[in-house]
């Protein structure tokens, strides 16, 4: 399991310590390079398109290749994107983001093969990360470990007499 490597699992952990023991450093990586790598640029090139009625790499690309409605689609993919980049850092709603990041992934994997990019391996990538968020949550550091989110309930023991 990903969350624990290590001789006693009884013995509490230090949050800082247990960062590179888990998966919380692909969550953090992933998401930040999300973030930077698309959503800053998308984000207000999506605004501008939409608001200014200026054109947009993303809107023409998807447009040319018939994804239907590509002029609410591609705003709608920056947003998403976005989104999932900030959470993912945070580690808040983890496993949500992924299930909604998986179909942003695929059909940017079907568009990039279907133009021959070389995002291909990149699209790939993203999906086997948000399939591994989407198992093993969001790991020891983040917002969803602090409010116990995605955890199951323990058992309360129930009092001998």
């Amino acid at each position: 399991m990903l969350e624990y490597t290590g001789e006693n699992p009884a013995t509490p952990q230090s949050p800082i310590g247990s960062l590179f023991k888990t998966v919380a450093i692909l969550r953090i990586g992933t998401g930040t390079l999300l973030l930077t790598r698309h959503a800053i640029d998308a984000l207000p090139d999506a605004y501008h398109f939409l608001w200014n009625n200026q054109p947009w790499d993303w809107a023409s690309f998807m447009a040319e290749n018939n994804v239907p409605y590509a002029h609410l689609v591609a705003p709608a993919v920056a947003l998403i994107v976005g989104l999932v980049a900030v959470f993912w850092v945070l580690g808040f709603l983890t496993r949500f983001f992924a299930v909604v990041f998986l179909p942003i992934a695929a059909g940017a994997l079907v568009l990039a093969q279907k133009v021959g990019s070389p995002m291909v391996e990149t699209c790939w990538l993203y999906i086997f990360a948000a399939t591994t968020l989407l198992l093993f949550g969001s790991g020891a550091i983040s917002l969803d470990k602090l409010f116990n989110l995605g955890q199951r309930p323990k058992k309360k023991k129930k009092p001998s007499y």
